[in-house]
């Protein structure tokens, strides 16, 4: 019997042999070969550069002090939109609805507003008995975001956020109507928007004076129907012109006495602070509330009802709001 095993074992050596004489030769052309041509270096790129929004600089506590109902002027000097000017008015503040298009969102003011209520010393007070106030009104053409227009003013009192709403309201009608310019309106409000309600009321007890009718001799002749038309008042209406969850104001005559409530949407009747003084209606007609909210409110629809009184006549309005 031939052994085949030997021949297999010389076959596989010499296989061997052949692989590595093989592999010395592939080493040795590797060693050889020319070089790769050099690749140019590629220029390094530069990252974008992203400009973050700068955080609001946080008022150290109890650094601000509100005396009369007025901020700190240090701490809220008050801040003005760029959008608005004297010439753009008839396309910003003076078109209905701009004030809430723009008005920041109310997790960004409750935010801003426990800084302010640190810095301003009221740490201690309830979040809902205040309300983080522009103190350039939107309306007038007030900063929506900037820290150093707003502040935290307290919802009641002589010289609260109800009474700087209404100084407010009629400032905006007297630009918007040519009477007083922009810049005046901005500059009385936050120097001392108190003194700029004193003189709002001065102005709308002093009556605009009527120049006399000419009498010709032909007066006799007029019908007296005619004459009695021109002298006819104009009937009580209630117009509610905004209503969200924590503000309800509404348009009616002059000197009406008037009311608000809120209907929460549990049904219960609200009693924040803010919602029970009687209003005045002003010259323009226009009546405002702001009241205390609180995140413990169901959230849903509400109701705000508006009643006003004059001359013995009442009326009434209702409008939704929405609690988030």
């Amino acid at each position: 019997m031939r052994i085949v095993v030997g021949r297999s074992a010389r076959f596989r050596a010499a296989c061997l042999i052949v692989v590595g004489v093989f592999a010395v030769s592939c080493g040795g052309a590797a060693a050889t070969a020319s070089p790769i041509p050099s690749q140019p270096t590629p220029t390094p790129t530069t990252a974008a550069t992203i400009v973050l929004p700068q955080a609001s600089a946080i008022l150290p506590p109890n650094s601000c002090v509100s005396l009369n109902g007025l901020p700190d002027r240090a701490c809220t000097p008050g801040a003005t939109n760029p959008d608005v000017t004297q010439a753009t008015i008839s396309i910003t503040i003076c078109v209905t609805g701009y004030a809430v298009q723009i008005r920041p969102a109310a997790t960004y003011t409750n935010s801003l507003k426990i800084d302010h209520m640190r810095a301003y010393g009221y740490a201690a007070d309830a979040p809902g008995d205040f309300e983080e106030d522009h103190l350039i009104a939107l309306e007038l053409g007030g900063d929506p975001r900037d820290p150093k227009n707003l502040w935290p003013e307290r919802l009641t009192g002589g010289s609260g956020a109800l009474q700087k709403d209404r100084v407010e309201n009629w400032a905006h009608d007297e630009v918007c109507a040519g009477r007083m310019q922009l810049a005046d309106a901005q500059q009385r409000i936050a120097a001392n928007w108190v003194e700029f309600y004193n003189a709002m009321l001065a102005a709308i007890a002093t009556p605009t004076p009527i120049a006399p009718a000419l009498v010709s001799s032909t007066a006799s002749t007029v019908q007296p129907t005619a004459t009695a038309s021109r002298t006819q008042a104009p009937s009580l209406s209630v117009l509610i012109n905004a209503s969200r969850y924590g503000l309800v104001s509404a348009t009616t005559l002059a000197g009406a006495s008037c009311n608000a409530q809120a209907r929460l949407p549990s049904g219960n009747i609200s009693k924040a602070a803010g919602l029970t003084p009687t209003a005045i209606a002003l010259a323009n007609g226009a009546v405002s509330w702001t009241y205390g909210t609180t995140t413990q409110t169901n959230p849903g629809t509400g109701t705000h009802t508006v009643t006003c009184t004059l001359g013995g006549i009442t009326r009434n309005a209702t409008a939704p709001f929405s609690v988030p």
